[in-house]
């Protein structure tokens, strides 16, 4: 069972990475739930909300079991990072460390795919800052997703810290032209930028072998992926 210290809010990273693997069979609580005694804690924090206090919730959850930890947080996370959302994410991996349990942390990529949010946005024709010109390495959610699944099946060992985030390197102006390709233009303000536009400036290039050969992974270039994204939205997908 996957437990949350909270219900994520509906429709950020956290909240769709839990319906996806309630999709393929994992049970997803969070702590309001009385019949909640033992599960893998599962914690997500929105870049718009603030990480939670780890060590404060476990203390006033000790009736939970919880065997194992699942953190996942964002590239740029650094207890010198400018955003105090990066900042607060370096804690809450800190508290995790300390807590004596067996851990997983990943550091996501900003996440592609056909519902989010930041491929939406950028399929609405918006304004890039600065041009276009940051360098980034995305990561298609549905590769977020089979992760976290072979992690909870155990097939993955339950130790260590990951960049999960593409082989290539993509600009935001690439990227925003790979989105126009995938269809028609969405209204103005589809989407949002996941994470935010400040945050995502402090995104460095990652390192992504750690992360594919712990998990056995071998990622389709994103581009291949958008293709069947744009088929999958015009019903044309086979």
């Amino acid at each position: 069972m996957i437990l949350t210290p909270a219900p994520p809010r509906r429709g950020s990273a956290g909240d769709r990475l839990l319906r996806s693997l309630a999709q393929r069979g994992h049970a997803v609580t969070d702590a309001a739930s009385p019949s909640t005694a033992v599960a893998t804690l599962f914690v997500c924090p929105a870049p718009d909300e603030p990480a939670p206090d780890l060590r404060s919730w476990r203390a006033a959850h000790a009736q939970i079991t919880a065997p194992r930890l699942l953190v996942v947080t964002r590239l740029g996370t650094h207890p010198d990072a400018t955003h105090p959302r990066l900042r607060e994410c370096w804690a809450l991996e800190e508290a995790a460390r300390g807590a004596g349990l067996p851990l997983l942390v990943l550091r996501l990529g900003p996440l592609l795919g056909p519902q989010s949010p930041l491929w939406s946005r950028l399929r609405s024709a918006p304004s890039l800052p600065r041009g276009g010109a940051k360098l980034l390495g995305p990561v298609a959610e549905s590769d977020v997703v089979e992760t976290l699944d072979r992690a909870l099946r155990g097939r993955a060992e339950w130790e260590g810290w990951y960049e999960v985030a593409g082989l290539e390197v993509w600009s935001l102006a690439e990227l925003a032209a790979l989105a126009r390709e995938a269809g028609p233009a969405l209204p103005a303000g589809s989407g949002a930028w996941e994470p935010p536009v400040d945050e995502l400036e402090e995104h460095r290039l990652a390192d992504a072998g750690p992360w594919l050969e712990h998990f056995g992974m071998e990622p389709r270039p994103v581009a291949a992926q958008a293709r069947d994204w744009a088929h999958a939205a015009t019903g044309s997908a086979a």
